[in-house]
């Protein structure tokens, strides 16, 4: 079983597969921008999570970008998947 969590501009899926390592997937759609916006925000998602990996739990993580995710910068998507994967201890 697995969890749903929510911030202003993105939805986190979170599901324990009991492998040894987590795993991340990403999904940006078309209706978030164009392809230049959309890998923009892939990439800053890839980043938070690389640099967070001692932070994370052996579960599969997957984030939606929202609607409205094109207007955040680098450090806006840092705070908000901080506190959504601050909120993965009570899982």
């Amino acid at each position: 079983m697995g969890c749903k969590l929510y911030t202003p501009h993105f939805v986190l899926f979170i599901r324990n597969h009991g492998c040894e390592h987590p795993r991340l997937g990403v999904t940006v759609s078309r209706r978030v921008g164009n392809a230049v916006t959309r890998n923009r925000i892939k990439r800053y998602i890839k980043e938070f999570f690389r640099t967070n990996k001692h932070n994370l739990y052996n579960y599969d993580y997957s984030v939606i970008a929202r609607n409205n995710a094109n207007i955040l910068l680098f450090d806006d998507i840092n705070k908000e998947l901080s506190i959504l994967i601050g909120n993965t201890v009570n899982i």
